[in-house]
């Protein structure tokens, strides 16, 4: 008994003095809750994808791009793109042809199932944003706002 009750002070000291104070752990957290607000949205609203393919949807929302750009724009291997495309595309929410140009390149686009559900998606990822932001005072949002852009910003510069 003794020396569960060690193991679990030694847990709580690690806690507080690693994991508890690092800068990614608290950036994780705040990630954390807004992914699950979102996830259980979707679910409700009977949306299923894997939340590696949101960030491909919401791209292609904007305009149709080659999977290198994806790739390059995501920060993901192209065999991880792949999948998604290939997931996504069985689904009947993107189509893949080969560039005009470039017959290397395959240009991915959302087709008209896929801008709904992409606007779908952005709806919800709004609502779960008010959602888990409305524990804060609208002061405390512009704040926390600023403070994550302005350390984006910096950190992109590395």
């Amino acid at each position: 008994m003794e020396k569960t009750q060690t193991n679990k002070e030694n847990f709580s000291n690690f806690w507080k003095e690693e994991i508890s104070d690092s800068f990614f752990f608290q950036i994780h957290r705040i990630k954390r809750a807004i992914f699950r607000r979102t996830n259980a949205l979707m679910t409700d609203a009977g949306i299923t994808l894997q939340l590696e393919q949101l960030p491909l949807l919401m791209i292609l929302n904007q305009k149709s791009l080659s999977q290198r750009e994806l790739s390059d724009k995501t920060m993901r291997d192209k065999s991880s793109i792949l999948r998604s495309i290939n997931a996504l595309e069985k689904k009947n929410l993107v189509e893949v042809v080969k560039d005009k140009t470039d017959k290397r390149k395959n240009i991915v686009s959302l087709t008209n199932e896929g801008v709904n559900l992409a606007k779908s998606i952005r709806s919800l990822m709004k609502r779960a944003e008010e959602e888990v932001m409305s524990v804060f005072t609208p002061k405390e949002r512009i704040e926390a706002l600023n403070a994550v852009r302005f350390y984006a910003d910096k950190l992109e510069t590395l």
